[in-house]
């Protein structure tokens, strides 16, 4: 490891280089467009006087060529999975990005990440602030739509899912779903949930359907007794 990187911080680095495999298919399904992987690339982490992650180092053949500061202005505990690096086609162009899981909520299993886009003309990642406020952001290469799902506190029912798509270099919403529950009908019934769709009319989302439902996300009968 060469000088420049050892003087990042004061403590440890981690010497071990990470090789990310392509995971992408194996989340989302065959893509429409066969990601590369970046020849040679591979990553190590420099880390505090904690152990706490404080940069992603990224190699090409053994040799650094960048440090990625982590996006949260903190550095990244290592523990229960926090600083685990998986790589994803968010923007579809063919290349693997890179995410770091910086928190997860084990009630309502929303996780955060720090994403970084690969500039494939200056062979480097680029940060996302986009991508990184999303919650379970994940790429669907069949349509080529970026899906976040934020789960509420709501008998594990509820959820926020945001379907994005690419308009030039920024995120542009098309739809969003939630699933809510109707403060005013009883507890005990099973039809206390109601679900919202909202899709792009002219540049803005618009409700298009509200409906009943039941615990199992299956609509109510119109009639029914709440």
């Amino acid at each position: 490891m060469d000088q420049a990187c050892a003087r990042l911080v004061p403590g440890v680095v981690l010497a071990a280089l990470l090789a990310l495999g392509p995971v992408a298919a194996a989340q989302s399904g065959a893509a429409a467009v066969p990601a590369q992987m970046q020849p040679d690339v591979s990553f190590g982490y420099a880390l505090n006087n904690e152990g706490a992650i404080r940069q992603i180092i990224v190699y090409r053949n053994n040799h650094q060529i960048q440090a990625l500061d982590s996006c949260t202005g903190q550095d990244v505990p290592r523990e229960k999975g926090l600083g685990e690096l998986t790589r994803e086609d968010f923007n579809f162009d063919g290349y693997q990005d890179l995410m770091m899981l910086v928190a997860f909520d084990a009630q309502t299993r929303n996780s955060s990440y720090c994403i970084w886009l690969y500039d494939p003309n200056t062979q480097t990642f680029v940060f996302s602030e986009e991508l990184s406020q999303l919650t379970n952001p994940r790429p669907n290469p069949n349509n080529r739509t970026v899906v976040a799902r934020k789960n509420m506190m709501c008998s594990e029912q509820c959820y926020v899912q945001e379907t994005y798509e690419w308009s030039g270099v920024h995120l542009k919403p098309v739809r969003e779903e939630s699933l809510a529950e109707d403060p005013t009908v009883p507890t005990v019934s099973t039809c206390r949930y109601v679900r919202t769709i909202k899709t792009d009319e002219n540049g803005k989302l618009a409700e298009t359907s509200r409906e009943r439902v039941n615990t199992g996300g299956v609509m109510c009968e119109p009639h029914a007794v709440w």
